[in-house]
């Protein structure tokens, strides 16, 4: 090799060198967080979606305590209807705020879509970069040292080369770190945009969630209207009602129970017994559930305890028994409220309430996933009753007689 030809090497290979160390623009848009446009503009429009959603949050938060000061003021028709009111404006308001959450995630996926193009497209150039200057290291050949040394004159010439091809080398291993570097960057970025997305996913359902809570309480409060007539003595016999109808059901529904595992026991009858372990299913497709055990939210809390959890379904809906069992209730109350009521293996007992039709009868068995009736609740229809806020199905599991967490039992 002549001396000429190992200084153009050389040259080159210094020349490829500065050009790999040298940053590319997509390296300093990222340092800087703030030189690509799309990003910086997106930037400021977060920016300016996290303080609306700021503001909403403070208004909801502030009919929160107004809600919670009313709780604790008399029960009247006014109250009441003041009441229902407040929380038919906030959960406006909570809608709103989910459609503005869903709009600053949209912004997120964006900018992060924004930083994964800068990213990929900084991959490519490096990679470019870096088969260039390998193929400038290949041109210097396979040779060894000793060869090196014989094709140069001087022996400082030959050590100038060599260190050199050393330092070029530890360059581009540099390079290649940095590269790596930028790869597990785009793999975080790529892993941050699927996550985003799936949180897109759950504030969608939290804002068709929202849009029946707000149905709800507005069907809530028009029953409440149309019961009294904003009257506070039709008002009152309406409460002093509920409060017993429902503490009758209650006891019916326990005491009824009692006597059939007894009954059941002294038959010698071991089927629930049998069926013991075996778990329970969803009583409809629908997993949508609009209020909650003991919910802070429910319409009626200051009537009675909410003692179910309620699930949103289609008037009509067919009901399945969450579990087999024996049939102790089927109360048909015409356009009052009507139920179900299963007892099951472990003390465990299942009760299906505002149902509008009815399919199995007292005293018999069902095997779990067995239609028993179909849902209802929507105001005026059969199985309703008095107070209800609009199709679903009222599911009450209890343990010894006593009300708890359905969410506790169900997959």
């Amino acid at each position: 090799m002549s001396i000429s030809k190992n200084k153009n090497i050389l040259l080159g290979l210094c020349l490829a060198g500065a050009f790999l160390l040298q940053p590319t623009a997509s390296n300093a848009q990222d340092a800087t967080t703030g030189k690509n446009p799309e990003i910086q503009d997106l930037a400021q429009q977060l920016k300016a979606q996290r303080d609306t959603i700021s503001e909403l949050q403070k208004k909801v938060d502030a009919y929160d305590k107004q809600i919670r000061a009313k709780r604790n003021e008399a029960l009247n028709i006014r109250n009441q209807l003041d009441s229902l009111s407040d929380e038919i404006d906030q959960t406006k308001l909570r809608f709103e705020l989910k459609r503005q959450q869903m709009a600053e995630v949209n912004l997120r996926i964006a900018e992060t879509e924004e930083r994964i193009k800068a990213k990929d497209a900084e991959i490519g150039n490096q990679k470019e970069r870096i088969s260039a200057f390998i193929r400038l290291l290949h041109q210097r050949g396979e040779k060894s040292s000793v060869e090196i040394l014989l094709a140069n004159n001087a022996f400082s010439e030959f050590f100038d080369q060599a260190q050199y091809m050393e330092t070029v080398e530890g360059d581009l291993s540099v390079i290649l770190q940095k590269l790596k570097a930028v790869y597990e960057k785009l793999q975080s970025e790529k892993k941050s945009l699927a996550d985003e997305r799936e949180e897109l996913q759950a504030l969608q359902k939290q804002l068709e969630s929202t849009q029946i809570s707000l149905e709800e309480k507005v069907t809530a409060k028009n029953v409440i209207l149309e019961a009294t007539q904003a009257d506070e003595g039709k008002f009152q016999a309406l409460l002093a009602q509920v409060r017993t109808e429902q503490a009758q059901i209650n006891n019916d529904i326990m005491s009824l129970e009692r006597e059939l595992r007894a009954k059941l026991a002294a038959s010698g009858d071991k089927t629930l017994s049998e069926l013991s372990g075996q778990g329970f299913v969803w009583p409809v497709p629908s997993r949508t559930v609009t209020a909650y055990f003991h919910d802070p939210d429910y319409p009626f809390r200051r009537y009675f305890e909410h003692p179910a959890i309620d699930i949103r379904s289609a008037q009509g809906t067919p009901i399945r028994a969450v579990a087999s069992g024996y049939v102790s209730r089927t109360h048909d109350g015409g356009l009052k409220y009507s139920y179900i009521s299963i007892i099951h293996a472990d003390g465990l007992s299942s009760v299906y309430g505002h149902v509008s039709c009815i399919t199995v009868g007292e005293d018999e068995y069902v095997v779990q996933g067995q239609v028993i009736g179909c849902s209802g609740a929507t105001p005026g229809t059969p199985g309703a009753g008095n107070l209800t806020t609009g199709p679903h199905l009222h599911l009450e599991i209890r343990l010894n007689g006593i009300p708890v967490n359905a969410l506790n039992y169900l997959p």
